[in-house]
């Protein structure tokens, strides 16, 4: 009868690991699908860039300061790793996008472009899908790094190997300026 009993705990156990082990597969799977799916809308927003820069040379002959750091922001976005390309999206989201504006307001015809009015649109859209992505991609590996540090499923977790991964994350400057807008956007 005791044999039974013990048999019976190690099924358990036994049982336990895999649910957790394959728990914790599911999670990290969620992690990279999310992971590429950031990738594929950064690969979309240099798709957009390329045509909002040949829009803007077309339509202003323009060869400033602005548009080449459009160029070389959009080139590290083209051959850096997903972090790498997040933080130059950044910039040109919290930076160069503005000049663009500022170039739109410069030159009336681009203004009126509805080539150029297309693909701002296509650049917002793009964010957006770029903002829930990493979003999403954060959620994902909070749980993934939830779930290896909680004890007892860390025990699993630690003899398969798993790692925590890293979040995405605005740069310092740049959650000071989303808190600093959204106190002031309430008083």
């Amino acid at each position: 009868m005791g044999i039974w009993i013990v048999l019976a705990i190690v099924v358990l156990i036994v049982l336990w690991i895999i649910g957790v082990y394959n728990g914790l597969i599911r999670k990290r799977t969620y992690v990279n699908e999310t992971e590429s799916r950031i990738d594929v809308n950064l690969k979309q927003k240099v798709n957009v860039l390329n045509n909002l820069v040949d829009t803007v040379k077309m339509q202003t002959s323009y060869e400033g300061d602005t548009l080449v750091r459009i160029i070389d922001a959009r080139n590290q976005m083209k051959s850096a790793d997903i972090s790498s390309a997040l933080k130059a999206n950044d910039n040109i989201t919290n930076n160069l996008m503005p000049g663009i504006f500022a170039l739109s307001e410069s030159y009336p015809q681009l203004k009126a472009n509805d080539g150029f009015i297309k693909i701002m649109a296509e650049v917002k859209d793009v964010e957006q899908k770029i903002a829930f992505s990493r979003t999403a991609y954060n959620t994902a590996v909070f749980n993934l790094n939830t779930a290896i540090k909680v004890f007892p499923a860390n025990i699993v977790a630690n003899m398969f190997g798993f790692k925590e991964k890293e979040m995405y994350e605005l740069e310092e400057t740049k959650r000071k300026e989303a808190d600093d807008y959204r106190i002031s956007e309430h008083k």
